[in-house]
C-alpha cells in the first residue's frame, strides 16, 4: 500500500500541463465522474505554490465553472500537508462577496473548510441563511471544528435547518467534532433526539452522550428496542456506549442505570466497563 508521500509524489510527477489538466477538470463533474474529476484536481492541487497566479487569473474570469474549479483547487481537500494557506485563504475570502453562483459559493466555503483558518468564520456566516441548501451544507463543513462561539452558535442554529443534510451535519458538528460543553449545545442537541431520521437522532445521542447528558436515559432505551440488525447498522451506538459507561463511571449518577442494565443485557459495550459502571451507580444503603 503506498504511503501519502508516494501519493504526492505521483501527483507531482504527472506531466500533464496545467492547461490541459484544468480543461479535462471542466468537462468532468465532481459526483458523476469521481477519479476522473479529482485525480487532475488533486494533481494541480499539489502544484501549488507555483500556480497561485495561474488560479488568481482564473478567478477573474467570468465563467463560473473555472471560479468553481479555482476554488476547489485552493482548498487542497487532496493535500495531507496544505501549501501557501495564506495566499490561498486570502484569495477565497476574496472571491466571496461579489460571487453569486450557487455552486461556486459551495466550494468556496468548502475549500476554506479545508484550510480551517479562524480568518473565515466571519465570511462564513454572511452565507448561513443563504436560500440554497448547498450553500448552507458547505458552511456548516467551513465552520466545523472551531472552539469559537461564533462558528458554534450558527452551527446551532443550522441543526434546525430545514434540508436533512444540514441538519445532520450541524447536529455531528456540535454533537462529536468539539468537546465544548455549553447548555445552548445540549439543549440544540436534545431537540434533535425527536428526528424521523435514525442517524442524525444516533449523532444528537452520541454528542449527548459525551457530555453525560442523563437526560438522553429514555431515548436510548427506545432506541435499544430496535431490531438486531437495526442496531448493528448503528455504527454511533457503539461511541455512545463508552460515552455512558465513561461519565456513569466518573459521576456515579443512578439516573444511568436503566441504561447500562439494558446495554449488559444486550451486550452493547464492554462487559467488564459495563459492571464496574453499574457497581458505581448503584447507590449504597447503610
Amino acid at each position: 500500500m503506498s504511503t501519502c508521500h508516494d501519493r504526492a509524489q505521483k501527483y507531482r510527477n504527472d506531466s500533464r500541463s496545467n492547461d490541459e489538466l484544468i480543461q479535462l477538470v471542466l468537462t468532468k463533474d465532481a459526483d458523476a465522474d469521481n477519479d476522473e474529476y479529482w485525480h487532475p484536481v488533486w494533481i494541480l492541487q499539489h502544484r501549488l505554490p507555483e500556480i497561485i497566479e495561474l488560479v488568481r487569473k482564473r478567478v477573474k474570469i467570468g465563467d463560473a465553472k473555472l471560479r468553481e474549479t479555482a476554488a476547489t483547487i485552493l482548498g487542497q481537500n487532496g493535500v495531507k500537508d496544505k501549501l501557501a494557506v495564506n495566499e490561498c485563504v486570502d484569495l477565497l475570502l476574496g472571491m466571496i462577496r461579489p460571487e453569486s453562483d450557487d455552486a461556486v459559493l459551495s466550494s468556496i466555503a468548502h475549500a476554506i473548510g479545508h484550510l480551517h483558518d479562524p480568518r473565515c468564520i466571519e465570511a462564513l456566516l454572511s452565507l448561513e441563511q443563504h436560500p440554497n441548501a448547498d450553500v448552507r451544507y458547505a458552511v456548516v463543513h467551513g465552520l466545523s471544528g472551531y472552539d469559537d462561539l461564533r462558528a458554534i452558535k450558527a452551527l446551532i442554529r443550522l441543526s434546525a435547518d430545514q434540508d436533512r443534510d444540514v441538519r445532520d451535519w450541524a447536529t455531528f458538528g456540535i454533537g462529536s467534532m468539539i468537546e465544548k460543553d455549553i447548555p445552548e449545545i445540549r439543549e440544540a442537541l436534545l431537540a434533535r433526539l425527536t428526528e424521523a431520521d435514525d442517524e442524525i437522532r444516533g449523532e444528537a445521542l452520541a454528542g449527548l452522550a459525551q457530555r453525560g447528558e442523563t437526560r438522553i436515559v429514555a431515548t436510548l432505551l427506545q432506541e435499544l428496542k430496535s431490531p438486531p440488525d437495526v442496531l448493528r447498522k448503528w455504527e454511533l451506538i457503539g461511541i455512545t456506549a463508552d460515552s455512558i459507561i465513561r461519565s456513569a463511571t466518573t459521576s456515579g449518577d443512578e439516573k444511568w442505570l436503566p441504561a447500562l442494565e439494558k446495554m449488559k443485557t444486550m451486550g452493547v459495550g464492554d462487559s467488564t466497563a459495563i459492571q464496574s459502571a453499574i457497581e458505581r451507580c448503584t447507590p449504597k444503603h447503610p
